[in-house]
């Protein structure tokens, strides 16, 4: 009886040792071309009566049939699990933002099956059959949203180009006007059905998103004087419109992202960008401020974590909000009371992104969006409460489970003044302790931004295609990044290149004294801010073997003058604008030190790129090559900062491969 004792024992460990055993073993490594097969699912909405869930589901291109970019699906699912996901509305069209009316009897979405990049409304009745147009706008829709009645929507769109360009435009006149040729969203209030309605804002107003109020008297709104970037970004204000009068009250000066209206409306939740008087870098939090514009309130200031994306709940004193903790993505459940952070659920998302949650109108059942380090996000259910279940409501990529996948872990390193840093650790499958390995740090961008411990494969995110060809891959949060409190995130004011830069060496230095990665055989790369830092690197040590420098910053002074989101973003950085500070700007531009450069680089841009221009590019190549330093520079026709078609994405992806491969080879 005894010895059976112990044998049930020894089994149920080796059986719960089995089943927490990370996802390493499979018939073959993880590749570039699996990004082809990769969908990926989003925006959750919960239906009225909290049964269904509609998502999207970016489906890839078929490359057979000659598609270049992925398209979405629309997707409902079943939120207790007993029916199967399925596609509802699809095609070879986009069909994007699902919405359900407040019956709950139609799903409305955004499609641009009529028009190639042209998004108009659609709606179809959840009990099937063809979806109706709704509206036809000459430059489609952004966005929109029901009223609570169901019998309007309220709707973002683009203003058409006034009569005289267009006909100046079709007579071969194609001149622009630098700030002089912009293109206002409106918002538009229409009938449900039949499409038809009318602008209430004016012509000089660039609305970015809203919110109907529960009575559908007001509307809340986050708008700028301009459509620009730079506008968009760091000069949006929230307002409220009557409908009755149309008038408009500004409520606060800082506004981003999505208004949230409280179910009492009494309240409005966002995101604000809060500023310090002397270190300017302006720092995401939730603020909550009453309907009338007066109490101002600002939550997560002293939160060691970043917090974003707020809905209420019942009773209007606690917010749910995707928060950044360290490394690790999370529901939270906010007190607009006393500023609590309570952890709710680990989604291993980014922070950044679309959106990732929704709440039952009775705050019973949450749909969100959940990923791992082994696995993209799908659709989860959560049903609140002690008896609460969690259900996987989609499996958008079973064939995974035929790979073999790197292991992830949270790891932190001390920094040379003793600043703690963390990051995720990506080791190749079938990792061998005490094996020294090819490494690279892979630097992310913002650089008011984040690495997360979850899925990182994509063009941008060459974690665990690196991995799975051997290298051991460091994402480094240097100083700078969210997730780590409103300090933290401002700490390389005025010193890009500085501390953050020291952050990214003391990580190559764990890497090589905690027995991971060859000292000889390590490289560095990123896109955006990465592209910067690496670029940094290599004109600043010669530690590193290889650096792929991606859509990088390599010479401050002249991109404040060509960048999309100039003037502002450089300048709460660095005090104030380049022509004012112009040394500040050259010493801490790559550019500056091309002469001490020595690392093979690799250059990769978008010909497009408004954000980071390609003449950053094109500067910081030549200045390698006509320094001696091994260098190869990649433009991609027709791709911004952002790579959309499939085959820029696996081009990119495979070179970087080969060249830590070509570099750090033994």
């Amino acid at each position: 009886m005894y010895k059976n004792a112990e044998l049930f024992i020894w089994i149920v460990i080796l059986l719960l040792v089995s089943f927490y055993q990370p996802a390493v073993a499979g018939e073959e490594p993880f590749s570039c071309a699996d990004l082809l097969k990769l969908r990926i699912v989003g925006d959750p909405v919960i239906s009225p009566d909290g049964r269904w869930v509609a998502c999207t589901v970016m489906e890839p291109p078929d490359t057979a049939g000659g598609e270049e970019l992925p398209n979405s699906d629309i997707w409902v699912v079943d939120f207790e699990g007993k029916q199967g996901s399925r596609p509802f509305a699809f095609g070879r069209a986009d069909e994007r933002s699902p919405r359900w009316s407040p019956d709950g009897r139609w799903i409305a979405f955004a499609s641009d099956r009529d028009r190639e990049d042209k998004m108009q409304i659609y709606r179809i009745r959840l009990a099937g059959g063809e979806a109706e147009k709704v509206t036809s706008f000459k430059e489609g829709i952004s966005s929109f949203t029901w009223s609570p009645d169901g019998e309007r929507l309220a709707v973002i769109a683009l203003d058409p180009l006034p009569e005289e360009v267009e006909l100046a435009r079709e007579r071969g006149d194609d001149e622009r006007v630098i700030d002089g040729d912009d293109r206002f969203g409106r918002l538009w209030v229409i009938d449900s059905s039949t499409g038809e309605g009318e602008a209430i804002t004016p012509d000089s107003l660039h609305v970015q998103s809203v919110d109907w109020s529960p009575d559908g008297a007001r509307i809340a709104m986050v708008v700028s004087d301009r459509p620009t970037s730079n506008e968009m970004y760091f000069n949006s204000r929230l307002e409220v419109i009557r409908l009755s009068s149309r008038r408009r009250k500004v409520l606060s000066e800082n506004a981003q992202g999505t208004p949230a209206w409280s179910r009492d409306a009494r309240s409005i939740a966002f995101n604000y960008s809060l500023e310090h008087p002397e270190v300017t870098v302006a720092v995401p939090v939730i603020a909550v401020i009453d309907a009338e514009g007066s109490n101002l309130r600002f939550l997560g200031k002293k939160h060691r974590g970043s917090l974003r994306d707020p809905q209420w709940l019942d009773g209007g004193n606690e917010l749910i909000v995707v928060e950044l903790a360290g490394v690790i993505g999370k529901l939270a459940i906010l007190s607009v009371k006393d500023d609590k952070v309570e952890h709710f659920e680990e989604i291993l998302v980014p922070y950044y992104g679309r959106s990732v949650f929704d709440i039952s109108r009775d705050g019973s059942r949450i749909a969100v969006i959940r990923g791992s380090a082994q696995s993209p996000p799908d659709l989860w259910g959560i049903e609140r409460g002690w008896f609460g279940k969690k259900r996987k409501l989609t499996d958008a990529n079973p064939w995974l489970a035929g790979r073999s996948l790197p292991t992830a872990q949270a790891v932190k390193w001390t920094s040379r003044d003793g600043t703690e840093i963390e990051g995720v650790l990506f080791l190749p499958p079938g990792y061998e302790r005490g094996k020294r390995y090819p490494a690279v740090l892979e630097i992310h961008g913002g650089p008011m931004w984040a690495w997360w411990l979850g899925w990182h494969a994509s063009w941008h995110e060459w974690a665990i295609p690196l991995a799975c060809r051997g290298f051991v891959v460091l994402l480094p949060n240097p100083r700078g990044s969210l997730g780590y409190g409103v300090g933290f995130a401002r700490a390389n004011f005025d010193d890009w290149g500085g501390g953050d830069f020291e952050d990214i060496l003391a990580g190559a230095d764990f890497l090589m004294e905690e027995g991971y990665a060859d000292p000889g055989r390590i490289g560095i790369g990123g896109w955006s801010y990465g592209g910067y830092m690496s670029a940094w690197a290599v004109t600043q040590t010669k530690r590193f073997a290889a650096a792929v420098v991606g859509a990088g910053v390599t010479n401050l002074f002249s991109f404040h003058g060509t960048t999309d989101i100039t003037p502002v973003f450089l300048s709460k950085y660095f005090r104030d604008t380049a022509y004012r500070r112009p040394d500040a700007y050259r010493s801490h531009s790559a550019i500056n030190y091309i002469r001490q450069a020595g690392t093979p680089t690799l250059i990769l841009h978008g010909e497009e790129d408004k954000r980071v221009p390609v003449g950053q590019a094109y500067e910081f190549y030549r200045g390698l090559r006509q320094s001696q330093v091994p260098a190869e520079l990649v433009i991609y026709p027709q791709e911004g900062h952002v790579f959309r078609k499939i085959h820029h994405q696996i081009d990119l992806v495979k070179r970087v491969i080969e060249w830590f491969e070509r570099h750090l080879e033994e």
